[in-house]
């Protein structure tokens, strides 16, 4: 370093971190030191970063802090040299306002592309103004243009973003795929702390082991640093492993992205729930597989009188004996008073109620033609995938082409090309399948109505393999004031939902949506059980 020289410092910028791994500096770097040249100055101190210039973002930039204090502490600076006017940033205010923070302190602005000019000169003050001006310009028109067309692609399912921890580019760009061994690491992680395995410190320890770094991408992209449990847990709350495309303070959200899905929608609430959850080490589990009615049903007397527990609970119940006369017995107790109640009796009589409800023809046509109604809801959706997956066949077939074009040029890389294009082909045909079964609209509304139908007309043989949130929801709609069990040990409910009537019940009215049941639903009263009771209940055998 000569003492003779002028000092001066530099600034490289560009926008993203892609393109900084692509080496758009190093033009930049070559310009600044010809400026340099030209001016008899020596750069003591180089900037070179990815950083946003857009309005409203410079002046809290840490670049730019740095570099003023640099100046204020080496006073033998007097050059500040970036490449163009965009390169230091792009608002006209925020230029000038730090353009006179280090011509203050002696440090003058230098630009590469005009470093010899007279910086009095009325025509230079001109130019360096128009220039100030279409840099802030170009970046207004840029945001307005790229919003829309951002928000374009989330509407198809595409995230225009870099890619999340886990996920790497792909040839189509904003469609992102696993980048392993990340993407299973954190998978796995995740699946042990959802089934309480493991608590959260212990997922991360494990993501850890199985691979979990930060995520670099781009062709330069080497390694990764570990992830903290702050980071972490941001992970296990970001939405989009469970395929959801959105962007922050952008009205446009997708539920469901192109991209592979990591974990389910309701694996991702309970996740959120671990990751907001300072003192408990596991989600407590209420999907116990042998009391399924478990808090789903009250007893009667108990919520006439309005107690605190009403709910009935699972338990094992011993008759306390010892060695080969010890049994157990799996029964439901009320909270509230103890009274209990055998856990298959209980199971049977609601088999008995669930196998007696009916959907009508009447009812069943009114059904189709509400789900044909919400059908067409999802039908833009549906005819915007079919399109993305006509074009991704498109991109592998020319892509396929091109790769038999340069077969014949590069008979040396025969081998290689040729074990490319059967890749191809396989991921070509599967691309036509997808593209096939994405414009198959009216075959997927009539394999989704009849199985809809065959579900709900069928609750007696799909009610215990619900999962218990969706058993709750079910219960909430077929029985809108709930199922209880009285002292004497009878299942009783005041109503069922509108859709369905029982056997003995009239056939529905012709005009009417769904059926309306005159007075609350109840049975033939020629049923044992019903015998004396009521007519205003509903009430199913003794246990």
């Amino acid at each position: 370093m000569s003492d003779n020289k002028l000092k001066a410092i530099a600034l490289c910028r560009v926008s993203t971190m892609g393109q900084l791994l692509d080496g758009n500096l190093e033009p930049q770097e070559e310009r600044i030191i010809r400026a340099a040249k030209t001016l008899d100055v020596e750069i003591i101190h180089w900037w070179k970063l990815a950083v946003s210039s857009r309005k409203g973002k410079n002046g809290k930039r840490k670049d730019l802090r740095e570099m003023l204090e640099f100046c204020k502490s080496h006073r033998s600076v007097k050059f500040l040299i970036v490449d163009e006017v965009d390169r230091f940033m792009r608002s006209i205010n925020e230029y000038y306002w730090w353009k006179m923070e280090f011509q203050n302190i002696g440090v003058r602005l230098i630009l590469a592309n005009r470093p010899d000019i007279d910086p009095d000169d009325d025509r230079a003050v001109f130019d360096e103004l128009i220039d100030v001006y279409r840099a802030e310009q170009s970046n207004n028109e840029r945001i307005e243009k790229t919003a829309p067309k951002m928000m374009a692609k989330i509407r198809a399912g595409y995230y225009p973003s870099n890619p999340h921890t886990g996920y790497k580019t792909t040839d189509i760009p904003g469609l992102h795929e696993p980048n392993e061994p990340i993407w299973s690491a954190m998978q796995t992680a995740f699946r042990a702390m959802i089934n309480g395995e493991c608590t959260v410190p212990e997922g991360l320890k494990l993501a850890t082991k199985l691979g979990l770094v930060t995520s670099h991408y781009g062709p330069r992209a080497v390694g990764g640093h570990p992830v903290d449990m702050h980071r972490f847990k941001e992970l296990m709350t970001d939405s989009y492993y469970c395929g959801v495309v959105k962007m922050v303070d952008w009205p446009v959200i997708n539920e469901n992205g192109l991209h592979d899905k990591m974990i389910t929608k309701e694996e991702y609430l309970k996740l959120c729930e671990l990751a907001d959850n300072k003192g408990k080490k596991f989600i407590v589990n209420r999907n116990n597989p042998i009391f399924l009615m478990s808090n789903e049903m009250e007893c009667y007397e108990c919520l006439q009188k309005k107690k605190e527990y009403p709910r009935l609970v699972g338990y094992k119940h011993s008759n306390g004996k010892k060695g080969k006369y010890l049994h157990h017995y799996n029964r439901y107790r009320c909270r509230e008073c103890g009274k209990n109640i055998l856990r298959d009796d209980l199971h049977t009589e609601i088999d008995k109620i669930l196998d007696s409800l009916v959907l009508t023809d009447d009812q069943i046509n009114k059904l189709k033609l509400h789900l044909r109604k919400i059908w067409r809801n999802y039908e833009t959706e549906l005819i915007e995938r079919s399109k993305i997956a006509e074009g991704r066949l498109q991109v592998l077939k020319d892509k396929k082409g091109e790769l038999i074009q340069s077969l014949s040029h590069n008979p040396d890389l025969a081998e290689d090309i040729k074990e490319e294009i059967e890749k191809l082909k396989q991921q070509i045909h599967e691309a036509e399948i997808v593209a096939i079964n994405a414009k198959d609209f009216e075959r997927d509304l009539i394999e989704f109505t009849d199985f809809a139908l065959d579900y709900v007309n069928n609750w007696k043989q799909n009610w215990w393999i619900l999962d218990k949130p969706v058993m709750s929801r079910c219960k909430q709609i077929l029985f809108p004031c709930g199922i209880s069990v009285t002292q004497d040990k009878k299942v009783y409910t005041q109503e069922i939902s509108l859709v369905y009537r029982y056997g003995s019940t009239k056939k529905a009215s012709e005009d009417a949506d769904f059926v309306v049941v005159e007075d609350p639903v109840r049975l033939e009263l020629t049923t044992p059980c019903l015998k004396g009771r009521c007519s205003n209940q509903l009430s199913y055998g003794s246990l």
